[in-house]
C-alpha cells in the first residue's frame, strides 16, 4: 500500500531517517569526547560504502561516468557538512548544535530560490518560520552561554547540507539513488581521511570496548548506511522543500533521546516547542487541504 503511495512512502522514509539521526546526536556527542572528529567520518563513511559493495553490487558496477560525477559534488557537501557538525558539537550543545543544524530548513527554500529562480510558496516559507520558532524553544533551554565558535561551525554545516538536499533533488531523479549513495558515501569518507591525516592524530590510544563498538556500529549502519539509502531514495519522490521539514524532525527526536539517555528535564517550554514543531510538520502534509477547508467555509458564510 504505501509504495503505491510514493509521496506517502517518501514522507515516511525521511521521517525515520530524522529519527536516526536525532539518536546520532547523542552517540556523536560521547564518541567524541574519545575519537577525533575526522577519524569517525572516516570509518563510518568508509565502512558504510564497502558493505554497499556485496548489497547493491550489481547496480553499483553499472555506475555510470555522471553518476560519478554527481556522487562526488554530493560527497563534498556531505563531507562539508558532517566534519563542520562533529568539529562544532565540540564547543557547542548538542542542543544548540540540533537547533543551528536545523536551520538549513529556512535555508533550502531561499537557496532554491536563487539557484532555480522558483519561488518556494508562502506555505513553505510559514511552516519554516513556525518550525524554527520550535526549535528554537527547545533547544536554547538546553544551554550555552552565547555565540561560539562551535555555534558558526555547525551554522556552516547547515549550509552545507542545505546544499546536500538540492542536490539530491535535482540528482536523484536524474540518476539512480543507490550509486550515488555509494559514490557520495566513499569520497566523503576518502575526504575525512585526507583530512585526518593531516590534521588529527591517529587514534592508537582508543578503548575499543563493547559500548565505544556499539556506538560505531551505529553510525556505520544506521546514521550512515541506513539514513542515507532512506534519505537518497525518497528524494525522488521528494521535493527539497518539503523533505527539509520533514528531515527537521531530527532535532525533536535529538531530545527526545537526550532526555532519555542524558536525563534531560522536559518543561512546559520545551512542551511549547514540541506544539511549535507539530504546527509545522502538519502544515507542511496537510496544509493546502487545511486552506482550501477554510476557504470553503468562509464562502459559504
Amino acid at each position: 500500500m504505501f509504495l503505491k503511495n510514493k509521496t506517502l512512502t517518501a514522507d515516511l522514509m525521511i521521517i525515520l531517517s530524522a529519527l536516526l539521526w536525532g539518536v546520532e546526536y547523542v552517540v556523536v556527542k560521547d564518541l567524541v569526547e574519545h575519537l577525533p572528529p575526522n577519524w569517525i567520518n572516516t570509518f563510518r563513511f568508509i565502512a558504510a560504502s564497502i558493505i554497499m559493495l556485496p548489497l547493491f553490487w550489481r547496480r553499483i558496477r553499472q555506475t555510470s561516468r555522471q553518476e560519478i560525477k554527481a556522487g562526488l559534488i554530493l560527497g563534498v557537501f556531505m563531507f562539508g557538512g558532517f566534519t563542520l557538525q562533529t568539529i562544532g558539537i565540540q564547543f557547542t550543545t548538542a542542543g544548540k548544535s540540533g537547533f543551528l543544524t536545523s536551520t538549513y530548513v529556512v535555508m533550502v527554500p531561499f537557496i532554491v530560490w536563487i539557484v532555480k529562480q522558483k519561488f518556494p510558496g508562502f506555505l513553505s516559507l510559514l511552516s519554516a518560520g513556525i518550525l524554527i520558532v520550535g526549535v528554537s524553544l527547545l533547544s536554547f533551554e538546553v544551554g550555552g552561554n552565547g555565540f561560539n565558535k562551535g555555534d558558526l561551525l555547525t551554522l556552516g554545516a547547515a549550509l552545507c547540507f542545505s546544499g546536500s538536499i538540492i542536490g539530491f533533488d535535482y540528482y536523484s531523479k536524474l540518476y539512480e539513488p543507490i550509486n550515488l549513495t555509494f559514490v557520495e558515501m566513499f569520497f566523503g569518507g576518502f575526504l575525512s581521511l585526507i583530512v585526518a591525516l593531516i590534521a588529527e592524530p591517529f587514534p592508537v590510544e582508543f578503548t575499543y570496548g563493547p559500548f565505544e563498538i556499539f556506538q560505531l556500529l551505529f553510525l556505520v549502519l544506521l546514521g550512515s548506511l541506513a539514513c542515507h539509502l532512506l534519505s537518497n531514495i525518497a528524494m525522488k519522490w521528494a521535493e527539497a522543500s518539503h523533505a527539509s521539514i520533514l528531515w527537521s524532525l531530527e532535532s525533536v527526536f535529538a531530545l527526545i533521546f537526550g532526555i532519555i539517555f542524558l536525563n534531560e528535564v522536559l518543561n512546559i517550554r520545551m512542551i511549547f516547542g514540541f506544539m511549535f514543531i507539530l504546527a509545522a510538520v502538519v502544515l507542511t502534509e496537510r496544509g493546502d487541504d487545511i486552506f482550501r477547508k477554510l476557504k470553503s467555509a468562509v464562502v459559504k458564510q
